[in-house]
């Protein structure tokens, strides 16, 4: 029987959270840069800081994976809530990737060619040449996986939510800040 700490590593906390934070402050823009109006120079604004924060979160999800891999897992939620919670997990991995990859070609692929600025740094390069329809079906892929992620994130706080409120047990506190104890696994 091996020894696995009780709380992920406080690395893999932090990422956790602060990809938390910007991911739900992109969907926040994302909604508001498509349904409110603004004068032309805030929503270009707008949508260079969305894409900037969108490839923050696709380096700040590489180092979270190779981070994940490098530290020693609490032990696994038993039964069918560990499984969907591990397939939720994949999932959001998944998904943000995409959500940025389709978002990356949508801007590329873009009948209106405007440079993505990071954070008015440098310019990122296009990943393909502007061409109308791989643009829609970018648009389409862009959309459907933030909903997807939208959708993740409530089943992710709702069983979150249920384990810390009616079953009373450690969940939330594994991807807590604090001092880890090891446990028989």
């Amino acid at each position: 029987m091996t020894l696995r700490p009780s709380r992920w590593s406080p690395v893999v906390a932090a990422l956790h959270w602060i990809n938390a934070a910007l991911i739900l402050g992109l969907l926040g823009q994302g909604w508001l840069m498509t349904h409110a109006a603004f004068e032309a120079g805030t929503t270009f604004d707008l949508y260079q800081q969305h894409k900037s924060f969108g490839f923050v979160v696709l380096a700040l999800t590489a180092i979270r994976l190779a981070a994940r891999a490098r530290s020693a897992a609490p032990p696994p939620v038993a039964g069918w809530e560990g499984q969907l919670a591990r397939a939720v997990q994949a999932l959001f991995y998944l998904v943000t990737v995409l959500a940025i990859g389709a978002g990356w070609l949508l801007v590329s692929t873009s009948p209106l060619p405007i440079p993505t600025r990071f954070f008015g740094l440098f310019v990122v390069p296009d990943i393909a040449a502007p061409d109308a329809g791989v643009f829609a079906g970018a648009v389409s892929a862009h959309r459907i996986a933030v909903y997807a992620i939208a959708a993740l994130v409530a089943l992710h706080v709702a069983g979150t939510l249920k384990h810390h409120v009616v079953d009373r047990d450690d969940t939330l506190r594994r991807i807590t800040f604090g001092r880890a104890r090891a446990r028989r696994a």
